[in-house]
This record gives structure tokens, C-alpha cells and sequence, in this order.
């Protein structure tokens, strides 16, 4: 039996459901726990495209965006110090120790921010 299937841009409004066993649900849900994809879009693809491998995305830390936003404003941080050690460097306001200690303090700031980062 053939079944045509749409092309066009549709509304989804006809809800599909079923129920699996605990031992039914369990490859499944092995497969979802380690993903970014929710079981509507996961079953979606098993069932309309007979997608049976996916290219798996591993799941971020519940707290990566987050975590991401704290780094984006730390080195937006680091960038404004670095300018203004920059500029006080060539005005003479701090010694060049100042500036190297300041600098080299900045670095190891950003190398342990992108090393975190690199774990997530």
C-alpha cells in the first residue's frame, strides 16, 4: 500500500499517541537521555522519514547556556581591561611591570575560561 505524504506547510493539528512497555520504551529512551531531541521530534522522524540512525547531539549541562552567557560577559570584561591597560600603558599613568603583570594576569584569566569552556 502507497501513502502520499504532504509536502506543503501544514498545520499539525492531529495528535497521535500511543502507549510502549517499560522494556519497549527503554532502547528509546537510552537513545533520548543522551540527545537534544524531544520524543515528538525523535518519533516523528522514525515514523514519517523511516529515519532509524540519527546523527546524535549530545545533550548540554542543564546549566550551559547559562554558563555561556557568564563567559560571553567575562570576556567582554577581559577585553574592556585589556584596553584600558593598553591605553594607560602608553599614556605612562602605569609602569611597564604594571602593564606586563596586568596583561599576563588576563591571560591566564582567559586561557582558564576557554579551558573550562572546551569541558562543557
Amino acid at each position: 500500500m502507497m501513502i502520499a505524504m504532504s509536502t506543503g506547510k501544514e498545520n499539525k493539528s492531529v495528535a497521535i499517541s500511543f502507549r510502549l512497555t517499560e522494556s519497549e520504551y527503554k532502547p528509546y529512551k537510552d537513545i533520548l537521555g543522551h540527545t537534544e531531541l524531544t520524543k515528538t521530534e525523535f518519533f516523528r522522524n522514525v515514523f514519517l522519514n523511516k529515519q532509524y540512525t540519527f546523527n546524535v547531539k549530545e545533550r548540554r549541562p542543564v546549566d550551559y547556556h547559562r554558563l555561556i552567557f557568564y563567559f560571553n560577559k567575562a570576556s567582554n570584561n577581559i577585553n574592556q581591561i585589556a584596553k584600558r591597560l593598553n591605553e594607560d600603558n602608553k599614556k605612562g599613568i602605569i609602569s611597564q611591570k604594571t602593564y606586563e603583570k596586568g596583561i599576563n594576569e588576563l591571560i591566564t584569566i582567559q586561557s582558564n575560561l576557554q579551558r573550562l569552556l572546551n569541558d562543557c
